[in-house]
């Protein structure tokens, strides 16, 4: 298909799981002409939607099992598997969404609403089916709903969706499934192995890394899992060639080249606020090491 996504606008997201699903989102509809806006800001206060998708092409339908229900302008909202899709973030987002309207030449019917969780948010499900009066329809893939509201209590909206991610099945949503805190080394490495990660100018280089930062058992799995530790191994090992470091690795010996990326690793941790105790159990420098960094 023709055209080509512009470039995401250099916002600093909130947090890290924000972060992730906007490479997430922009390496999904590569190819597609839209503009792909993180952290949009309503106002001047901190009032910001994680994604807004803008169909540049509206006739065209993105050919994702979540995207195909994209409309003209796509409210999207993502909460990680730290945060909770309850109630009160439900209205913010209707409030966000509104706001957006007001400020932009929008035709009411041309918007939607995208809520994806990596939790299944079972007590705002209920309160909207008892208390708002909206239905919770099931769509045929797996970890999808339809939010469609009925009757004058429900607050009008043209199009909601929610996904679960941990639940979604469909081949082309597993990067979205897979920004969790939960992985298992042996799907890390299964990740890791994979041409969006793994290939010359991969996409998703970088998200991976910061899944795996994200992920600290897996490295406590690594401690006691030989197999999986030899296999993550050969993967940096792979790493270090497709990015152009094997050969300052070879010069410099393989430990050298580890305890370099252990203490680039371990920067990073810092910089993100993980604490130093978790940073010295996942890398295996001292406390003074990390100090310096």
């Amino acid at each position: 298909m023709s055209g080509a996504s512009k470039e995401v606008k250099k916002t600093k997201p909130r947090n890290k799981w924000t972060a992730m699903f906007i490479e997430v989102v922009a390496y999904l509809l590569r190819g597609y002409k839209v503009e792909i806006i993180p952290e949009y800001e309503l106002y001047k206060e901190p009032m910001r939607i994680d994604v807004v998708v803008i169909k540049l092409l509206e006739d065209v339908v993105i050919d994702n099992t979540l995207m195909r229900f994209f409309r003209r302008h796509n409210i999207v909202e993502f909460k990680g598997p730290t945060d909770t899709l309850n109630i009160r973030a439900f209205d913010r987002v209707l409030a966000y969404f509104y706001a957006y309207l007001s400020q932009n030449s929008v035709v009411f019917s041309e918007t939607a609403i995208t809520f994806v969780s990596v939790r299944r948010p079972e007590k705002l499900f209920r309160v909207l089916q008892k208390e708002r009066g909206y239905k919770i329809i099931e769509s045929e893939a797996r970890g999808i709903y339809y939010i469609v509201g009925e009757g004058q209590s429900s607050t009008y909206v043209p199009a909601m969706q929610l996904a679960v991610s941990s639940e979604l099945s469909a081949e082309d949503l597993e990067w979205v499934g897979a920004i969790r805190n939960d992985l298992t080394a042996e799907y890390g490495v299964e990740l890791a192995g994979k041409p969006e990660v793994a290939g010359e100018d991969a996409p998703l280089r970088e998200f991976m890394r910061s899944l795996y930062f994200a992920n600290h058992n897996i490295w406590e799995e690594m401690e006691n899992m030989t197999v999986a530790e030899k296999k993550f191994r050969k993967y940096l090992d792979g790493w270090a060639v497709r990015s152009g470091a094997a050969e300052e690795w070879k010069q410099e010996g393989w430990e050298k080249g580890i305890e370099e990326e252990r203490r680039k690793n371990a920067k990073a941790m810092k910089a993100e606020g993980i604490d130093a105790n978790t940073i010295i159990k996942i890398t295996g420098l001292t406390a003074d090491d990390i100090q310096k960094l």
